[in-house]
């Protein structure tokens, strides 16, 4: 190597110009060698990890859709607007992932009901009592009497249920009493996970319990105003006066 310094010195060539621009380029491909390798980490850690697979449904900050392809560099999405995003392994892999593909049973309807103040509170404890007897005899709505897991999987120190995303909550509850409303809260899960199958239960959900309210005289709220004219009011009060003398 001296020898070789040397040579090219008594050649008349710039040794410290070549040395600088090596240095450079040296720092350049680590610093291309870095993101390379956290890219290929990051790829490493979703395929051991199992985050998701392809064809999962995912949501990655404002990006979500269905995976198409994780490669060693990068992680490919087909948004549902038919866009192709690609996202390199090492911010995937660190990013908080929603995976809606790992759920075994259990899609969430959740909705607040409104009926009118002019409502009758016995029907409205009765309608209570007919959508929950709705909901527990549903097809399509999951049950908690439903066992989803065998007695081998489950654990009493962490919830299987949780674990292999199994949701069959069903609460039908007066909530609250609103500016326009009485409300009653209807919280419970398909059995099914698919969202086109879901939409077609939820939509039968609504129309059961439109045929409940009305089977128990209740209608929708919704919101009104009252306007009062005060000086037509002044105005009556003081022809009645006036009749009155």
């Amino acid at each position: 190597m001296v020898v070789l310094t040397l040579l090219l010195s008594h050649l008349g060539i710039n040794i410290t110009a070549i040395l600088s621009t090596l240095g450079i380029g040296g720092l350049a491909f680590a610093m291309a060698a870095k993101d390379s390798l956290s890219n290929f980490f990051g790829g490493l850690n979703i395929m051991i990890d199992r985050i998701f697979k392809m064809g999962d449904w995912i949501k990655i900050g404002d990006v979500e859709g269905t995976v198409v392809e994780i490669g060693l560099r990068s992680t490919t999405v087909r948004t549902f607007d038919n866009a192709l995003v690609t996202m390199p392994n090492s911010l995937v892999s660190t990013a908080s992932v929603l995976n809606w593909n790992r759920r075994s049973v259990g899609r969430r309807i959740k909705m607040h009901i409104g009926v009118t103040y002019e409502s009758n509170m016995d029907d409205i404890r009765q309608a209570l009592e007919d959508i929950k007897q709705m909901l527990a005899e549903h097809p399509g709505i999951a049950s908690p009497k439903e066992k989803h897991l065998s007695k081998q999987a489950r654990n009493k120190f962490l919830s299987q249920e949780d674990v292999h995303g199994i949701k069959a909550t069903q609460l039908v509850y007066l909530e609250r009493y609103n500016d326009f409303s009485i409300d009653i809260l209807i919280y419970c899960f398909s059995k099914t996970v698919n969202w086109e199958k879901w939409l077609e239960v939820k939509q039968d959900v609504l129309f059961k319990i439109a045929d409940i309210l009305e089977k128990n005289n209740l209608s929708f709220a919704y919101p009104t105003n009252v306007q009062i004219n005060r000086d037509e009011e002044s105005s009556t009060l003081g022809r009645h006066d006036l009749l009155a003398e």
